[in-house]
């Protein structure tokens, strides 16, 4: 496995599950597991839909009645509609905050992702709007940017301390960047009920672990996570890799093999990595 003993599976945020698609990225010597990316993007439209009803009351400007037009045909899935309506909105109102943002995902959902980020960062530009910063650092993430994205997401964080999906971008990004402070953000996840018992969080902190040069401490997290998700092959991976090239226990790590090679047998999208593990363990067998 080309530089095996550096990867570990990052369930990042295009994880799209059994679709066919990767649903985790190599990551030079780091890897974890998120909400997809899609469920991150639909949280922000439907902040954006929320957003706009509560400023378009009362008699509406030619600008709003697109975005409206926009919003509607984006909740159909209907984007290429979407986005000629949002264009139509920001030519109306450049400077609007809530028609970029609009434009930037309607951008997005048609394979556009420099001008995306473009109408992404205009609506940036308005620092006292959580849909713009929340916006901003998602689409920069998504774009492997994840230097650029810290500054927006933070900002986000701030206008809104509480909200997990700003949490959740802003720790996976510290994590990419391997930051101090990347685990008192996972850590911070743990407490937020619904992540309480998170395979996902687990996984990550047992990653930064490894980052730090401590894999001992990995082992138990790494094992929690996986009593969480047993039928997840990456969290197999990770606990084969983990006591192959980190912990020097061969015997764990075939067993770890075995059954990510069981669990990722009709998983097309893991072919590559299949074939890896098998001629691992030719070696060490």
């Amino acid at each position: 496995m080309q530089n095996v003993s550096a990867l570990f599976c990052l369930f990042f945020f295009e994880s799209t599950g059994k679709n066919g698609k990767r649903d985790y990225i190599k990551m030079g010597p780091r890897k974890g597991d998120a909400p997809p990316m899609k469920s991150l993007k639909f949280f922000c439209f439907a902040a954006v839909c929320t957003a706009f009803l509560l400023t378009a009351c009362g008699p509406e400007p030619t600008a709003d009645e697109w975005m409206r037009r926009s919003l509607a045909s984006a909740k159909e899935a209907k984007w290429s509609r979407a986005l000629d309506q949002a264009v139509n909105a920001v030519e109306k109102a450049p400077g609007n905050t809530l028609a970029n943002v609009l434009l930037a995902i309607a951008l997005e959902n048609n394979n556009r992702p420099e001008d995306a980020l473009n109408a992404a960062v205009r609506a940036g530009s308005d620092t006292s709007s959580f849909i713009a910063q929340y916006t901003l650092g998602r689409i920069y993430c998504r774009q492997q940017k994840y230097d650029s994205s810290v500054k927006p997401l933070t900002r986000a964080l701030e206008l809104r301390p509480d909200d997990a999906n700003t949490l959740i971008l802003l720790a996976r990004a510290k994590l990419r960047l391997n930051t101090e402070d990347a685990l008192n953000l996972n850590k911070r996840l743990l407490s937020i009920p619904q992540f309480s018992q998170s395979a996902v969080i687990y996984n990550e902190l047992g990653v930064l672990q490894v980052l730090k040069g401590e894999p001992k401490k990995a082992t138990a997290l790494f094992l929690k996570a996986l009593s969480l998700d047993a039928d997840n092959p990456h969290l197999n991976l990770n606990n084969a890799i983990l006591h192959d090239y980190h912990l020097g226990d061969l015997m764990k790590a075939r067993q770890y093999y075995n059954s990510f090679l069981r669990l990722a047998a009709n998983r097309r999208e893991l072919l590559d990595e299949y074939k890896e593990v098998q001629t691992r363990l030719e070696i060490i067998r």
